[in-house]
Order: C-alpha cells, then structure tokens, then sequence
C-alpha cells in the first residue's frame, strides 16, 4: 500500500509541513511520483510512526531551538564577561599609569624641597638693621 503525505500526516495525526520534515531530517525512505509528491510504503510509514511514538515532532523542534538560543545566550555571556574583563584591566592599566606619574612628580618636588633647603642653609645670613622704636613727642624733649 502506497500513500500520499497528506493521508500520511492525518493518519499519524500531524501536519504534512511536520510529515515533509521527518522525511528530511531522519531520511525516510520514500519515492516521489510524477508530480514531485512524496509517496509512501508502509515500511515508510511504519518509521515515521515509531519517531512519533518517541515524541519526535513539533516539540522537538522547540527543544531544539531553545537550546540553541541557551547556547548562543551562554556565548553572549562569555562574550561580555571577557570584554568587561578587558575593560577592567585597562582602567587598572590607566590607573597604575596615573600614578607612576604623580609618584615622579612627588620625587621632583621632594628634590626641589631638598635643593631649597641646601640653598637656604649655604646662604649667609644677613641681619636686617634693628628699627628704633619712636618715642613721643614729650621724650624728644627730654
């Protein structure tokens, strides 16, 4: 007994897009007449039953593509912890250079510091002439 896939699909009690699938994706061994249509023998369909039995249909499909959009997830994941990684190690990068600047300039200053005061001790120390204090008018006459 040879049969179409429509007549297939309803006796399995799916769709013949579903049918067509099983046909492909698990290659069915099944003829196709003059018009290109699939044509099936009960050892065909005898198969196509047994991957319904094993719950192989439409459900599948969105297992499947479920775990692909959880792989690809876990990929964009990695993908941003690695670049928040990179991230992070070139502020720590920009940092550390930051302060090996100010670490030099502090060395400058404390050699500026250090030369200031080898200057101020060499210098000769120059006394400025005492004022004299002013006294009021009355001890002018005295």
């Amino acid at each position: 007994m040879e049969l179409k896939t429509s007549a297939v699909a309803k006796r399995l009690g799916v769709s013949t897009k579903t049918v067509q699938r099983w046909v492909k994706k698990y290659n069915i061994p099944c003829t196709k007449n003059e018009a290109g249509h699939y044509v099936f023998t009960n050892e065909a369909i005898e198969q196509l039953e047994k991957y319904k039995f094993l719950g192989v249909d439409e459900e599948e499909k969105e297992h499947v593509e479920w775990e692909e959009v959880e792989q690809r997830l876990d990929e964009l994941e990695r993908k941003i912890e690695q670049k928040a990684d990179d991230v992070v190690s070139f502020q720590l990068l920009q940092h550390r250079r930051e302060m090996e600047e100010m670490l030099q300039y502090i060395q400058q200053l404390e050699q500026r510091i250090i030369e200031l005061e080898r200057q101020k001790q060499t210098e000769p120390i120059i006394e400025q002439p005492t004022k004299q204090k002013r006294r009021g008018i009355i001890s002018f006459f005295l």
